[in-house]
């Protein structure tokens, strides 16, 4: 078992990491909280998908995210997500049941099985949330630029899945994921709440670790698992052709208030669009282990080719208005009240929050401008700035 504490906030008492046969488990007190928040962050995502079985993962977060059994599965529901490099499993209780929230976490992990009949009911459900991209490609968008623009691999590996790739993937697929990704040093599990509430949440989760033993650290395969975008050709949307987009590929974690200025609703790239009568079609942000892509989208229209000769140098822009700036400070100001004061939101940036990883991805923040042709995104130059 070890323990850090790092320095409080604010007269907060200091957030813990105990480590429990693998498991990070980090306590986050928030003394003026009436509820509890928990997140498990798995390290297995879309990326994480054989080559040739897309959704392989997100069959996995449907199965485990049912696992467990009794009083404890039936009075802490589960809300999970699959990301690119992970999963994530979050719940909410009353202090007075943090123990139990603690060990329905817990049970997310169990033994790494995969139920053959639970696998067969939630098919149905992965195929339906599947389709909404099936329905349109611009739901594909931002993938397609993330991975042209970033370093890490897999950033597509969500946007390339289709309907018919979840009836393809087999049982025998889903456990070798789950059995390789589910395991208790795979996984960060982060506790918010008050600190009494706390106080009972390590000695649940050992409880629930001893029930579900997994095969010793020392005969499994420590090498990372291959990302299926190693062995995957290039992401292809024809339906896209002449879509402009913007992107900004920076540290997952990286908070920069001029690329949020620049970026914002009433920053230049917006500003340009409008002046050429083409508003901005929508924004998204798509995250990795390392990086992440902010992709801005633009649609094809008459005067889609003068915004094109507009963005380069609205991307270069030193100055921001400083009605925009201070914008873009209240937001962050905002965000970071919102996972000061909120016991889930605690979690969830606990569970996500790895200062200690290695991080084999570096550089600057890098504006880009692309439009599509023949299906793949093809860089418009940006003058240096």
């Amino acid at each position: 078992m070890t323990e850090t504490s790092p320095a409080p906030e604010h007269g907060t008492p200091p957030a813990t990491e105990i480590e429990l046969a693998g498991l990070r488990l980090r306590l986050v007190p928030v003394p003026w909280a009436r509820s509890v928040g928990g997140c498990l962050a798995v390290a297995c995502g879309s990326r994480d998908d054989p080559p040739t079985a897309a959704s392989t993962a997100h069959l996995a977060e449907h199965v485990r995210a049912l696992s467990g059994a009794g009083h404890v599965r039936r009075s802490v529901p589960v809300f999970a997500q699959t990301d690119i490099a992970r999963t994530l499993f979050r719940a909410t209780a009353a202090p007075e049941a943090a123990a139990d929230l603690a060990a329905r976490l817990v049970d997310v992990l169990g033994d790494a099985s995969v139920d053959e009949a639970t696998l067969e009911s939630e098919r149905t459900a992965v195929e339906l949330e599947t389709a909404r991209m099936d329905s349109s490609a611009l739901l594909r968008a931002g993938g397609l630029f993330a991975a042209a623009a970033a370093d890490e691999p897999g950033m597509d590996s969500i946007a390339r899945t289709r309907r018919e790739d979840v009836a393809a993937v087999t049982h025998r697929q889903v456990a070798a994921l789950t059995a390789w990704g589910y395991r208790a040093d795979r996984a960060v599990l982060a506790v918010a709440g008050p600190p009494e509430a706390l106080r009972a949440v390590p000695d649940a989760v050992a409880a629930r670790l001893a029930r579900h033993p997994h095969p010793a650290a020392a005969a499994r395969p420590t090498a990372a698992r291959p990302t299926a975008a190693a062995a995957t050709p290039r992401l292809r949307l024809p339906a896209l052709d002449g879509l402009l987009a913007v992107t900004l590929t920076r540290p997952r974690q990286a908070a920069d208030l001029h690329a949020r200025a620049v970026l914002g609703d009433r920053g230049p790239l917006v500003a340009a669009g409008l002046r050429e009568g083409v508003p901005l079609l929508g924004r998204t942000t798509v995250e990795n282990a390392e990086q992440a892509v902010d992709v801005l989208c633009w649609k094809p229209a008459g005067n889609n080719r003068q915004l094109a000769e507009h963005l380069p140098a609205a991307c270069t822009a030193q100055e921001a208005d400083d009605t925009v700036r201070e914008l873009a400070a209240r937001q962050a100001r905002h965000e970071h009240a919102f996972t000061t004061h909120t016991p889930m939101a605690q979690a969830l940036a606990a569970a996500l929050d790895d200062p200690a990883a290695p991080r084999r991805i570096t550089g600057r923040l890098r504006l880009a401008v692309w439009r599509v042709t023949d299906g793949i995104p093809v860089p418009v130059p940006v003058p240096a700035g």
